[in-house]
Formats: structure tokens, sequence, C-alpha cells
């Protein structure tokens, strides 16, 4: 990773943790006074690198997990903020960054409400999180998975 990419990822993240939102090529090019074309080849070389993951065809970050840039199913309320996460697995990493939250979502089987939280560093809620894809095969379309 080249300090540019480093510097790029950095700042996706801050700026995630900070706003719950991504920023977009020209803001990171702004912050970072880089010409947009270097930051945009960044950007590729870290989702190549599968240190976060582009849109389809652009550069907008989607994913840098485990934040998601996109509203999802697994919305993280800290405060007054709502984080997005990709997945279950991901929203209790969120958690882990972020401290006191929540993540509601709905079963993906059956559609009954699961909650989980931390408040205090302490972890609560019930449920199993099942995998539909093997962690060998995540990468093979993390979209999906």
């Amino acid at each position: 990773m080249t300090p540019l990419e480093r510097r790029v990822r950095a700042l996706v993240y801050r700026w995630l943790l900070g706003t719950a939102r991504a920023p977009d090529t020209p803001t990171l090019a702004a912050a970072l006074d880089v010409p947009v074309a270097d930051i945009a080849a960044a950007l590729h070389q870290l989702a190549d690198a599968h240190a976060l993951v582009l849109a389809p065809d652009t550069t907008d970050v989607w994913m840098a997990h485990p934040f998601s840039a996109i509203p999802t199913a697994f919305p993280v309320v800290c405060g007054e903020r709502t984080y997005f996460a990709n997945c279950a697995w991901d929203a209790a990493g969120v958690l882990s960054i972020v401290g006191d939250g929540r993540c509601t979502t709905p079963c993906a089987d059956c559609g009954a409400e699961l909650t989980f939280s931390v408040q205090a560093g302490e972890g609560a809620g019930e449920g199993v999180v099942h995998f539909a894809v093997p962690a060998r095969r995540f990468w093979d379309d993390i979209g999906f998975t």
C-alpha cells in the first residue's frame, strides 16, 4: 500500500466514523490536496487489494468494512448517528468501533425483529448468525455476501 493509499483509506474511515457517510472522490481530493485522478487511482488500488469496495463502475466507496456507505437492512444507531453495516457480523464490528448503540434488523428467515446492542462495553441480544456463503468465497461476490 502506498503512502497516498494509506492516507485515502484512513480518511475514508475517519469520514465514515465522523459522519456515517462516505466521502466522494472530489471531497477526498480536496481534503488531501491531491488531484482527483490520483485519488481515483488510489481508490481503485485499494479496491483491488480488498481494502475497501467501490460501487460498480465508479470511484464511489460502497463498503469500507464493517461500514456500508449505502443504507442496508443493518442500521446501527449510536447516539444521533445511524451507520449502516453490510450484514449482522459487520453491524457487530461497527458497534465495536463506535461504542454504545444498537442494531435492529429483520430475520432473513422469518422476518421477526432482531436487536442486538452494546452498552458500556457489554453486548446484549440473542440470535444465531448464519453465513449463506463460506468465508473463503466472500470476495467472489462481496456485494451478495
